[in-house]
């Protein structure tokens, strides 16, 4: 390897710490002056995915997905009104065509029922929960909830503040830059 003398260690659990450095390094690229933070959002983003196959690994089985989760705690918290899948997508994180899929797998589990609306346009469904929907939500918010204190309970009340505030703000930018592309300062290599 031409960047670090020995290399990067690469070990069962991945660890981001140089890998970007020396990948750059690698190709011959000049490092940029705040390379660490692209580090330290790939860090991240491998916690916030080993958290969510954590997560998976209890709620799969019981036939969740995080966006099935999303969609039903939303629909219980609005409970016994209903709403549209256009309202339920950004819940999600999904288009509006993928939600045409979680809403038909929750409907196959009797959790939802789906319904033209007659009073204002008949094109318009709206979803509202089944007796059966409120009790499988209740029974993973509170396992959800149980799991997430285990999490946070070692932090202190401030990293707590500081890390709703870092996760708004990550939301806002994700946002953002769905919603444009962004190209590489060097001219050739585009995102």
């Amino acid at each position: 390897m031409k960047g670090s003398v020995a290399g990067p260690k690469l070990g069962c659990e991945p660890d981001w710490h140089g890998l970007m450095a020396d990948s750059l390094r690698n190709a011959g690229r000049r490092l940029p002056k705040d390379w660490r933070a692209g580090e330290l959002l790939a860090r991240f983003t491998a916690s916030a995915r080993a958290l969510h196959n954590g997560f998976m690994r209890s709620f799969g089985p019981r036939g969740w997905t995080d966006h099935k989760f999303m969609v039903m705690v939303v629909l219980s918290a609005l409970d016994p009104a209903p709403a549209t899948p256009s309202q339920l997508a950004p819940y999600a994180a999904i288009t509006r065509a993928s939600m045409t899929n979680v809403l038909e797998d929750l409907q196959r589990r009797g959790w939802i029922v789906r319904s033209r609306n007659s009073r204002d346009d008949r094109r318009t469904i709206l979803v509202n929960l089944t007796a059966k929907g409120r009790d499988a939500i209740a029974e993973a918010v509170s396992l959800y909830l149980t799991m997430t204190r285990q999490i946070v309970r070692p932090l202190p009340p401030d990293d707590l503040a500081a890390f709703e505030r870092i996760c708004e703000r990550l939301r806002s930018v994700g946002e953002s830059m769905a919603s444009r592309a962004i190209q590489s300062p060097d001219s050739e290599n585009r995102l």
